[in-house]
């Protein structure tokens, strides 16, 4: 609670549009092949929280590794941003989701991030909060269907469904354990809301009312955001989660985030995108950086990327970064 407190203390004073109160900034990236063990991925979140101190840490883990305990393989393969490539989908066959609601307890590979979550809560700032990277249900139903999701949907929506509710109940499930851990709340990544990614509009049907009833499994106290990926989400989306963060790329989601801007005590977090903030000179960010700082003075905003940093990302455009959001601004 002292870490939310704080963090919240912060996000206030810059909503307050001081002039002499800096933006709160939270930065992470992947840690590919660190990722995968717990003592690995400890050092390497702890190592990018010393070298740039974040306002809250973020354990970004691989986006499978509520999967692997599933049946889904992956690999490392060169990604720019960090992320792990599938192997072939565990579900093939529409029986295939009834067995989820069994190999749900499973949970050797998850094991290994709640002990790593216990680790980066004892060594980071009690200050600081520390929050767990969660991938929504809809995400994982998807992802461990690839290839046959939509014949199922349409042609077995009985079985999908008891899939989907197991996928549910088995995340709720992680977050208490989370928590338990001692993290201070969630970074709820939904992949599938996007009109590229949902051209059928089943985000509303199958998608939202899990995510929330998994940010609801925070309970009280608890600092979560919403990390809505890629491009084009509808507007509606802005007032889809009242008690949570709302991170997302503007660039990418130019009308969503104009929509977002009209709602002045809608909680937000952005930034340029990842692919800029890796090439862009240190000029042009600091340049950048003022700018939307300006922009969003007297609202609760959160300044970070549109998405996950490259591994790429040069320290110096990311030391400039936080120095233009922190340093005073002249009346």
């Amino acid at each position: 609670m002292a870490a939310v407190s704080h963090f919240l203390d912060i996000v206030a004073g810059f909503g307050s549009g001081r002039m002499d109160v800096p933006v709160p900034v939270a930065y992470w990236r992947h840690h590919p092949v660190a990722d995968q063990r717990a003592e690995t991925l400890v050092a390497a979140t702890c190592k990018f929280q010393q070298d740039f101190r974040s306002d809250l840490v973020k354990i970004t883990p691989a986006s499978s590794f509520q999967l692997r305990d599933l049946g889904q393989e992956d690999a490392w393969a060169g990604d720019s941003l960090g992320r792990r490539v599938f192997g072939a989908p565990a579900i093939t066959q529409p029986e295939h989701w009834l067995r989820l609601a069994e190999t749900s307890r499973n949970a050797r590979h998850v094991s290994e991030h709640l002990q790593a979550a216990r680790a980066i809560r004892a060594r980071v700032s009690p200050e600081v909060p520390v929050l767990q990277s969660i991938f929504d249900p809809l995400f994982q139903a998807r992802t461990l269907s690839r290839g046959v999701w939509r014949h199922h949907l349409q042609e077995h929506p009985e079985a999908v469904a008891i899939g989907l509710s197991a996928l549910c109940a088995r995340t709720k499930r992680l977050i208490h354990d989370f928590r338990e851990a001692g993290v201070d709340g969630i970074f709820l990544a939904i992949q599938h809301a996007g009109a590229g990614e949902d051209p059928e509009g089943d985000y509303w049907r199958l998608g939202l009312p899990d995510d929330l009833a998994c940010l609801a499994e925070t309970g009280p106290g608890a600092l979560n955001f919403v990390h809505l990926h890629g491009h084009d989400h509808p507007p509606a989306l802005a007032h889809a989660f009242p008690e949570a963060i709302l991170h997302f790329s503007p660039d990418d989601n130019p009308v969503l985030w104009s929509e977002a801007l009209k709602a002045p005590d809608l909680s937000l977090s952005a930034g340029p995108r990842p692919d800029w903030l890796a090439t862009a000179t240190v000029s042009e960010i600091i340049t950048a950086t003022r700018t939307l700082r300006e922009q969003m003075r007297g609202r609760i905003f959160t300044l970070g990327a549109g998405c996950v940093l490259r591994p790429d990302t040069p320290d110096q455009n990311i030391h400039a970064a936080l120095a233009a959001a922190r340093c005073p601004v002249d009346p």
